[in-house]
């Protein structure tokens, strides 16, 4: 076999490997996929709830910090049920949308009600709207709820690829769950999500 037929062969085996590896990628349910992407409002959201928390602690008093322990607690509840309801929904064989929008709704009020604690909270600041940097944003919720229902079919199946639907569930988890109020001067915001 001369120089060239091994550099032909060789070519043909690497398209035929790549070839194959595209195929399998395109067999990997889309919703492992974009699952991320469709988490990312949620993940932002917490993100900067972290970090508002973050500088708090860094610039008010223990009082103030208290407060607003309390308004994250409730926050944190909230979100936590929500992304409990969303695991559990990719695991399970049917999809309750009432829940999913109660869940929501709880969670929209509880964005309130930590932005009202928040910049009640700011010593000396400027009360923010809710067009600042320093304000959750919960607009997202409505839509995010709708796709979820939408969508939850495409999840559920991804879901049993793995037994217990694994994948899935851990990155809802490290995208969605706030973590303790405490724990939160150890917690690094994660960039981009």
């Amino acid at each position: 076999m001369d120089m060239k037929q091994r550099e032909h062969r060789s070519a043909g085996v690497a398209c035929g490997l790549a070839l194959a590896l595209l195929i399998a990628g395109c067999n990997r349910p889309a919703a492992q996929s974009s699952l991320g992407a469709d988490l990312a409002p949620f993940a932002k959201t917490r993100n900067q709830a972290i970090a508002m928390v973050t500088d708090a602690k860094r610039t008010l008093d223990a009082a103030s910090i208290n407060q607003l322990m309390l308004s994250y607690t409730d926050l944190q509840e909230k979100s936590n049920a929500y992304a409990g309801f969303l695991v559990e929904a990719a695991s399970a064989g049917s999809f309750d949308s009432s829940k999913n929008d109660a869940y929501a709704s709880q969670l929209r009020q509880s964005i309130d009600g930590f932005n009202v604690a928040y910049a009640g909270l700011e010593s000396g600041a400027m009360v923010r709207t809710k067009s600042s940097s320093m304000w959750l944003a919960d607009g997202w919720l409505p839509s995010f709820a709708q796709h979820v229902q939408s969508n939850w079919q495409r999840y559920h199946d991804a879901a049993g690829v793995t037994p217990g639907g694994g994948s899935i569930a851990a990155e809802i988890k490290s995208q969605t769950v706030y973590p303790n109020f405490e724990d939160i001067a150890t917690e690094s915001v994660r960039a981009g999500r």
